[in-house]
């Protein structure tokens, strides 16, 4: 009997979106590198507020897994850096920008962790040397062109769980519109279903959990917003003022005279007990 139901070919699917983009960052190491120099030179310790309904999810999680060394891939500006760190002996972050391991370690300090580790590598090519009770990664796998091998090294450097989450979201009404008027657009094609797609491939059977979040967009005036949500899904072949007419109709103007909105996107938490057909 077939343990596994022939699927979509997630993996595949995963591997087509990121050949197919043209973002330098996507394919080449050093425009990574540069965007994150640049990022963190302006950046302070300020964790999202998504991150902390997510860690309250997880918290349970953690504790009944008794996690007391976490390996992270990708800690960005640490929105879930210094927690881990709070609860755990040790923990060791692994990223292809050193400017991002220098402001980890540095707000860790000031923040009295002293429990900290950074190793600056690429995910796709770094072998710890040593087995963590959890290995972490939270909206940093948009360079994993292989996922069958990143959730394997995630598997393999772990000793009880694994947790791979992204923040993901349907194109509100208005870039539909944009489309639908002629406009070029590209919106963020990244779900968790691929994790739990791939993952399935793999013979594991994740768990999930599907958070809701509302983000409140805010444009001081009407040129801002257009410039603001034409670059957010990349339709710059639009004329402002056909945009704007579009973007008038579902963001509110408010007595300043700045522009809101509202945005719904969601969180998928998938975690997995790394003992689960290891690799």
């Amino acid at each position: 009997m077939k343990e596994r139901i022939p699927m979509t070919d997630f993996a595949k699917q995963w591997a087509s979106h990121i050949e197919e983009s043209t973002a330098p960052r996507m394919k080449q190491d050093a425009a990574e590198q540069t965007f994150w120099k640049q990022f963190m030179q302006k950046k302070v310790y300020a964790p999202d507020a998504s991150s902390r309904q997510v860690l309250t999810c997880l918290h349970p999680l953690f504790e009944q897994y008794k996690i007391q060394t976490a390996l992270e891939l990708g800690p960005g500006w640490g929105n879930y850096t210094l927690d881990l760190a709070s609860m755990c002996n040790e923990v060791a972050c692994v990223d292809i920008s050193e400017d991002v391991l220098n402001f980890i370690l540095k707000t860790g300090e000031e923040h009295g962790f002293h429990n900290l580790t950074a190793h600056h590598a690429k995910w796709e090519t770094f072998t710890p040397e040593k087995q963590y009770d959890l290995v972490f990664g939270y909206n940093c796998f948009y360079r994993q062109a292989d996922l069958i091998d990143c959730f394997s090294r995630m598997q393999n450097a772990s000793r009880k769980l694994c947790v791979a989450g992204m923040n993901t979201g349907l194109a509100p009404g208005w870039v539909r519109e944009l489309e639908a008027a002629g406009a070029q657009v590209r919106w963020e094609w990244k779900d968790y279903m691929y994790f739990v797609g791939v993952l399935y491939q793999m013979g594991i059977d994740p768990n999930v959990r599907i958070l809701p979040f509302t983000k409140t967009l805010s444009y001081p005036d009407v040129d801002a917003l257009v410039e603001g949500e034409c670059a957010r899904c990349d339709c710059t072949n639009l004329s402002p003022e056909k945009a704007a007419a579009i973007l008038c109709k579902h963001f509110s103007e408010q007595p300043d005279g700045s522009w809101l909105a509202e945005s719904h996107f969601r969180s998928g938490v998938v975690w997995w007990d790394a003992s689960q057909n290891r690799v």
